[in-house]
């Protein structure tokens, strides 16, 4: 009669181990490309929004424009008002929080 593995043999503790990291990685990675595909449905038109990016003291506010997502290269492009004209500025996704004025 063979005896059968317990829960205390190493090479079953390691199996559980492996199994336990491969699903947490296979998780992480999913959120990753739903996180994406989120954020390239973000495009914003015709609106006033206020952006916030962090590490800026500065609100970008755009007035009647418009917030693109360019996700495959990790940026949201937009125009607000700078010193009296419009201005092009990219900021990071992952950064930047998006708010509309009503």
């Amino acid at each position: 009669m063979i005896p059968a593995k317990s829960a205390d043999h190493p090479e079953m503790k390691m199996k559980v181990k492996l199994f336990v990291l491969l699903t947490v990685a296979l998780g992480l990675s999913g959120c990753d490309k739903i996180n994406n595909m989120n954020r390239s449905m973000d495009t914003m038109l015709g609106g006033d929004y206020e952006v916030y990016i962090q590490g800026h003291k500065e609100v970008y506010h755009v007035k009647n424009g418009k917030v693109t997502s360019a996700p495959d290269k990790g940026y949201y492009i937009f125009y607000p008002e700078i010193n009296g004209e419009k201005r092009m500025v990219q900021s990071p996704i992952q950064i930047t929080t998006i708010v509309k004025v009503d």
